[in-house]
C-alpha cells in the first residue's frame, strides 16, 4: 500500500491557510486505498505525527490532542524520526500543503531532496525564483513576458530611491514584501504622505520590499498542471470592491467575485495562457502552478505573480480553474501524486 504523508502548518503567516487547504485534501486521500501520515509543522518550527481528524487539523486543534509525536526529518533515506516511538518511518511520496515562508520558498522542498523522497510540487529553484517577486519580474521580462515597472529597495536605501520612483511614475503605488504570499504587508499608496506607514508595514514580512506602479485593470489568474506534459485550466477573474485583491478578500472573499472562466476575448485568454506555459517551462516547475496576471484597460497583459503552492480547498482558485476544464478536485489530487512519482 501507498504511503504518502500530508505536511501542513509552518513558520509563515499563511498557517492557518495552510491548516484549511490540507483538511480538504486530506477528506480526499482518506478515500484512496494509501496508508496516511498527517505530519504538522507547529509555527514554532517544530515537526510532529498527529493523528488528528479533518475537522481539527482545520480548526488548528491539533496541538492540543493527546497523542502527538515530535519528529525528525533524516537526511540519510530513513524518513523520519519518530522520538516517542524510537524508530524511523518513511512515505512514499510527501504531500506538502504548506503557503508562503520556508514551505514555497524552496527551504522545504530543499529539505525534501536531502530527504530523497519525492514531493508533490515545484522543486528548489523555480520555488525559491517565483517567491521572489523582484528575481521573478526580472527573469520574466528576460524572455519577453512584462510586468508593471519594479523597484527593489532595502530599508538601508536612500529615500531619493524612493522619490525617484515616484517621480518617474506617480500615485498610486504597490508597496508590497519581495518574498511574502497571500497578500500580507502590501499596501496601495496614493499619497507621499502614507509612504512610511506602508514601507514599515512591508519590511515586517520580508527584508526587501519593492515598489510598483499600480495599474488600472482586472486580475486574471491562470493554472497549470503537469511536470512535461501540461494541462492548462480556464483563467478566472477576480472582480474587487476594494483597492486589491488584500489577504482578507483572498481568503474570505466578503466583496471580491471570481468568475470561471474569465469574461475576456478568447484572443487574450489563449494569450496568458501561452504567457503562463512559457512562464511555467523556463522556470522547471513541476506538479502545479497559479500564475497571476493584471489586464490593464488598455489591454496589455502584466505578469503580477506566480504561487507555486496556491491556496487548495475544495473551493479555491485553482481547483476551480481545473474543475472548469473537466479536473475534478479529487482527480486533481490524484494526478499531484502521480506526478510527483514521475519526478
Amino acid at each position: 500500500m501507498k504511503k504518502i504523508a500530508l505536511i501542513f502548518g509552518g513558520t509563515s503567516t499563511e498557517y492557518e491557510v495552510s491548516l484549511k487547504s490540507a483538511a480538504s485534501v486530506l477528506s480526499v486521500l482518506e478515500n484512496l486505498d494509501i496508508e496516511i501520515y498527517k505530519i504538522g509543522i507547529a509555527s514554532n518550527g517544530k515537526w510532529y505525527l498527529t493523528f488528528s481528524d479533518n475537522e481539527t487539523i482545520s480548526n488548528d486543534l491539533w496541538l492540543q490532542e493527546k497523542k502527538i509525536n515530535e519528529i525528525t526529518p533524516s537526511f540519510d533515506g530513513r524518513g523520519f524520526y519518530d522520538q516517542s516511538e524510537k524508530k524511523y518511518f518513511k512515505p512514499d511520496i510527501l504531500f506538502p500543503m504548506l503557503h508562503g515562508g520556508t514551505g514555497e520558498n524552496g527551504t522545504l522542498q530543499g529539505v525534501f531532496e536531502c530527504m530523497q523522497i519525492p514531493y508533490v510540487g515545484c522543486g528548489v529553484a523555480s520555488s525559491a525564483i517565483c517567491m521572489n517577486k523582484y528575481l521573478l519580474h526580472q527573469f520574466a521580462k528576460s524572455i519577453g513576458v512584462m510586468s508593471t515597472p519594479t523597484q527593489l529597495i532595502s530599508s538601508t536605501d536612500e529615500q531619493q530611491v524612493i522619490k525617484n520612483f515616484t517621480e518617474l511614475y506617480g500615485f498610486p503605488i504597490f508597496i508590497k514584501p519581495n518574498e511574502a504570499g497571500s497578500s500580507k504587508g502590501i499596501s496601495k499608496v496614493h499619497t507621499e504622505a502614507a509612504l512610511a506607514q506602508a514601507l514599515t508595514e512591508a519590511f515586517q514580512f520580508s527584508q526587501t520590499v519593492i515598489l510598483q506602479k499600480a495599474v488600472s485593470g482586472i486580475e486574471i489568474g491562470c493554472a497549470i498542471l503537469g511536470n512535461n506534459q501540461l494541462l492548462i485550466g480556464e483563467c478566472d477573474e477576480v472582480s474587487l470592491a476594494t483597492d486589491f485583491f488584500d489577504y482578507t478578500e483572498k481568503y474570505q472573499m466578503t466583496t471580491a467575485k471570481l468568475t470561471v472562466p474569465a469574461k475576456i476575448p478568447v484572443v487574450t485568454s489563449r494569450e496568458i495562457k501561452h504567457q503562463a506555459q512559457l512562464l511555467y517551462q523556463l522556470l522547471g516547475c513541476q506538479g502545479l502552478a497559479r500564475i497571476d496576471f493584471f489586464l490593464t484597460d488598455t489591454g496589455e497583459i502584466l505578469l503580477n505573480e506566480i504561487n507555486t503552492m496556491p491556496g487548495f480547498t475544495n473551493h479555491s482558485r485553482f481547483p476551480a480553474m481545473m474543475a472548469a476544464v473537466g479536473i475534478t478536485y479529487q482527480e486533481l489530487i490524484s494526478t499531484l501524486i502521480t506526478l510527483a512519482e514521475e519526478k
